[in-house]
């Protein structure tokens, strides 16, 4: 980031940094590191996005369009006399495999009456249904006899899974809160209370100690009062960048943004040692969170309609990024043109039959 240097403390004459300064300046420069990392990466995902939505989508959509119209070719051939029962039954089951993968997987509900028609264990439907109340039942046992977890009677009635699921982690939440609570009201000491309230004078200062910054800024900076068109709208620009940081809790640019702005030494910030604990409490705060952002992004953010998580999927530099795109979109581009060439030949009879001999039926339990 911009004016980095201006933010690490450095020795003096032959004296050296304290521990407080030493720890300060890991803290900037860890700061910094993450801040370029977040930034770079968010570009790098907007990147992604772009190239898998404009490339990878149509073609992906393409593919699965494939796979219906093959499924459709083989409904064809189920009805021809020309097939005998147990090659009518491998089309049976090449049907079945195949709907129920682009109902579920690619959402093409269009092929639930053709997975009916060749089911006959059950409509989709009524398996989904049954599925679904198999897994609440075993949610609710799972919530009330292993995390001990009480459902009241409207509660046990619930028999979509994701309901279950949400609600599931409200009372494990509630049940953690009220486990810690009364934890505390048993085994508090009176030491215990003494370390509490010094905790909170201590959260206090910390939050003084942002404080005071932000209110440098804005008085040095506020525009209400500027008379000179030009300053009041430089100093409006600096007034949303320091508000957005004091917001975010970001030390680091309100620090930033005082040195640059007012021409102030960081050690002068940093003299008292106890101002500088303050400090560098906040810093480690603020470490944490861009940590827990720099997960989340890695972690959280599947768009596709599996769940692929994109940055995982494609991340890397750029001749990384695109080597990875390109070996994608020629793998869908083959399966495509293989498929094609299927649909063409299995169009006729006879050639479906020579693909029935080699077909194999293995044991499924999705039917």
């Amino acid at each position: 980031m911009s004016n980095l240097n201006s933010l690490i403390l450095t020795k003096k004459a032959e004296k050296n940094l304290s521990k407080l300064q030493k720890q300060f300046n890991t803290y900037i420069q860890k700061i910094d590191e993450l801040k370029v990392r977040l930034a770079n990466d968010k570009v790098q995902i907007q990147q992604i996005e772009h190239f898998f939505q404009t490339e990878i989508v149509p073609l992906e959509r393409k593919h699965t369009n494939k796979i219906v119209d093959l499924v459709y070719v083989f409904d064809k051939h189920y009805e021809d006399p020309f097939f005998k029962f147990h090659e009518k039954d491998k089309i049976a089951h090449f049907i079945l495999e195949k709907s129920v993968e682009l109902i579920e997987k690619a959402g093409k509900e269009e092929l639930i009456p053709i997975f009916n028609k060749y089911n006959d264990t059950g409509t989709y439907e009524e398996i989904s249904e049954e599925y679904e109340k198999d897994s609440a039942e075993t949610m609710k046992k799972m919530m009330q006899s292993f995390y001990g977890l009480e459902l009241d009677k409207e509660e046990l009635n619930i028999n979509n899974p994701k309901e279950l699921q949400d609600l599931f982690q409200q009372k494990l939440a509630e049940k953690q809160a009220n486990d810690e609570t009364q934890k505390t009201i048993n085994t508090k000491t009176e030491k215990q209370l003494a370390k509490e309230q010094k905790l909170k004078e201590e959260a206090k200062n910390i939050s003084k100690t942002a404080r005071s910054i932000y209110t440098d800024l804005v008085k040095s900076f506020h525009p209400d009062r500027e008379k000179d068109e030009a300053e009041r709208i430089r100093k409006t620009e600096i007034m949303k960048q320091v508000t957005a940081a004091y917001e975010k809790d970001d030390l680091f640019e309100l620090l930033r943004l005082k040195v640059s702005l007012m021409n102030t030494d960081v050690a002068s910030l940093t003299m008292a040692d106890e101002q500088l604990k303050y400090f560098n409490k906040l810093l480690k705060e603020q470490i944490n969170e861009l940590e827990a952002n720099l997960w989340e992004l890695y972690n959280q953010n599947p768009i596709t309609n599996n769940g692929s998580n994109l940055l995982k999927r494609y991340g890397g530099d750029a001749k990384t990024m695109k080597m990875k795109f390109n070996k994608e979109v020629n793998q869908l581009k083959k399966s495509i043109k293989a498929i094609d060439e299927s649909l063409s030949e299995l169009r006729f009879k006879e050639n479906m039959r020579h693909f029935l001999k080699v077909y194999q039926i293995e044991e499924d339990d999705f039917y």
